[in-house]
This record gives structure tokens, sequence and C-alpha cells, in this order.
């Protein structure tokens, strides 16, 4: 069966170019960048999910292609439907009283006293709906299995909504709830996903699980804020280009401190930021083109303090070669991540990385 592109992509068959031409963007932003994951899983699955966006930009973008891509797929359904339809005949008359095997699953035991269970539509046995129109009660634990793959594939949208009808059920499920943060994140909402996450560690403060998924969203977040750059070699790492960035990463690593875990993954996430933030900061001394200009009054003023006799003279040089040195280190001592920003636009698309100040550890 042909890949889904439409699924992909989070779009309707239907969909316009624009809107696709849309989604292929927002999913190639997301999805480039979590190559550089230190998770050789997570890194492995985001470069397969980077040829299915190209590919679907391939087949969904040119009318002539898509106009084939969609009748192919319209008969491999159609042909999928056939046989599940046969599959469904031929399995009539299988058991007693010529009932097919759906005939046959025991329907799920009433609530004590006919009060309705977790999730159950109507009561059994109450006279509401759930007795009349024969319907099984949802499973919810099918639910949150589909949306945490949903979650690991990248499918925010239909994640969020196995999230969101197990909530609907079951207001209280943890795992639900941090789903659904997890899944907010990860389609860009981030505000809105990580207040979700918080206010679960705030309401569970000794759940280990809710506070792993807050860490790694604040983590995920982290990474894929800053800049990324090529090195050369077909992969990209992070490179921190700015104040804001800088500033956030260090905020993101507090809140991941505070959190106080001991999971392994975890501590390499806060190495990870760690490191990240120190090459940032790492001082970097910057060539200077108008050497003179401090050279030449730097020796005037040496000279006026060694010849001159008196002890007030003596200290006003001093003062001025105190002066012509602190205004060269601030002009030419800079943190890494300006010269970052600096070279971050000769090192895009694949060009060297940032050669100055050390290289990146862990992997990041």
């Amino acid at each position: 069966m042909p890949v889904d592109y439409y699924e992909i992509l989070e779009v309707a068959p239907g969909a316009s170019t624009e809107q696709i031409r849309a989604a292929i963007t927002a999913q190639r932003r997301v999805w480039v960048r979590r190559q550089s994951s230190p998770d050789p899983e997570r890194r492995a699955y985001a470069e397969q999910r980077v040829r299915d966006v190209d590919a679907a930009e391939k087949a969904l973008l040119d009318p002539a292609a898509r106009s084939a891509y969609d009748e192919k797929l319209a008969r491999t359904r159609q042909a999928a439907a056939t046989a599940g339809s046969g599959a469904a005949a031929g399995g009539q008359g299988n058991g007693p009283n010529g009932g097919g095997l759906r005939d046959r699953v025991p329907a799920p035991a009433p609530a004590p006293g006919g009060s309705r269970g977790p999730g159950t539509p109507g009561g059994a046995g109450s006279g509401g709906p759930g007795t009349s129109g024969h319907r099984r009660d949802p499973d919810l634990h099918d639910h949150l299995r589909r949306g945490d793959r949903y979650l690991e594939q990248g499918r925010w949208r239909l994640a969020q909504a196995e999230y969101d009808y197990v909530r609907e059920r079951e207001p209280g499920n943890l795992r639900a709830l941090t789903g659904l943060g997890a899944a907010q994140v990860g389609s860009g909402r981030v505000k809105e996903g990580l207040a979700v996450l918080q206010r679960a560690v705030e309401a569970n403060p000794d759940a280990e699980d809710v506070k792993v998924a807050l860490a790694t969203a604040l983590y995920e977040v982290a990474v894929t804020s800053v800049d990324h750059w090529g090195d050369g070699r077909g992969t990209d790492r992070p490179v921190i280009t700015s104040r804001r960035q800088y500033t956030l990463v260090r905020r993101h690593l507090r809140r991941i401190r505070k959190l106080d875990l001991t999971d392994w993954n975890v501590r390499m996430y806060a190495e990870e930021l760690k490191d990240l933030l120190a090459e940032a900061r790492a001082p970097v001394w910057v060539r200077s083109r108008s050497l003179r200009l401090y050279l030449v009054p730097l020796a005037g003023a040496i000279l006026f303090v060694a010849l001159a006799h008196v002890e007030s003279l003596r200290v006003v040089g001093a003062c001025w070669i105190v002066l012509i040195v602190a205004l060269y280190v601030v002009r030419h001592r800079q943190p890494a991540w300006k010269q970052h920003r600096r070279g971050y636009g000769r090192g895009r698309g694949g060009g060297r990385g940032p050669t100055h100040g050390g290289t990146f550890r862990k992997g990041i």
C-alpha cells in the first residue's frame, strides 16, 4: 500500500496547493531540527520523516503527479475495503446460531447498582442510551496506546484527539494529561503544552513520569529554538546565535534542574544544555582591524608614566593605560554566541560549523 502523504502532512485529501505547501514547510521545520536529537532512534525516525516529507512534496505539488497518486491511493483503499468486507462475510456462521466472531465478544459487565462506570456512555440496566444501542464501552487503554503511538510518530493532531477523547471520559487520567501537553508542545503550541505539563507536575508532585515528560519537553523546546549549523558531513548541530536563545536555554535548564530527577535521560539532557551554554558564553578574542589606534596611545601613556617626575602625572598616565586596555578588552573580547551569529549566515546550508571556541560535546 502506498504511503498516505495526506496523513503524514496532516491535511485533507482535498486540500489546496497552498495548504499542502504550508504543511510541508511546517513539517520540514520540525523534523529537520529533530535530526540532531541525541537519541539514535528519534534521530533515525526524524530522518525518515524528512524523506517522507520530501516525497510528499514531489507527489502532491505537481498536478499530474498528484492526480496519478490520488488514483493509485483510491484503488488501493478500494481493494482493501473489498478484502475487508469479504473477510467479514466469511466470518459469519462460524459461531453457534450462525453468529460471527464479533457477535461472540462478551459485553462489558454493568457497574454495580446500574451506575455508570468510567467511560461508559450509559448505565446498564438504567434504561439509558447504553442499553438500547447495544454499543460497547470505549476502551480507554486502546485510545491511550494509539495516542502514545501517534506521539512517537510526530502526528500531533491525531495524538491530541486521542488524549482529548480519554480526558472527556476520565478527566483525572494523568497519562492522557501528560500526553496532551507533549502533543501541544510538538505541534508548536509551546506555551500551552508546557503550562499543561507544569500543572500536572504541581498537582502530582510525586509522579516521576510526569516530571520526566516535562523535562523532555523543556529539552526539546530548548534544542529546537536555537539555530542549527551544518558541520560539512551532512548533520546539523544546535548553535546559540542570540541573547534571546541563550536566555531561553538557560531558563529551561534551570527548570529541569528544579525537578530534581535521577533519570539517566534527564541527566543527559541537562548535561547537553549545560555544554551548549558553556560553549555559547566561552570568551573569544576578535582580531582588531585598527590595532595602531590602541598601540600608539598605549605607548605614549607608558612613556608619559616613565618620564614624568610628578606623582600626579604618573597617576594620570596610569589611568590612561588602564582605560586603553579596558577599552580594547571590551571591544575585542566577546562571548562565542556573538561570533556564531556572525558566521551563521556563511555556515548555513551544509557549510562548516563554527571552529572557534572549541567543539560541541556529547553529539549535540
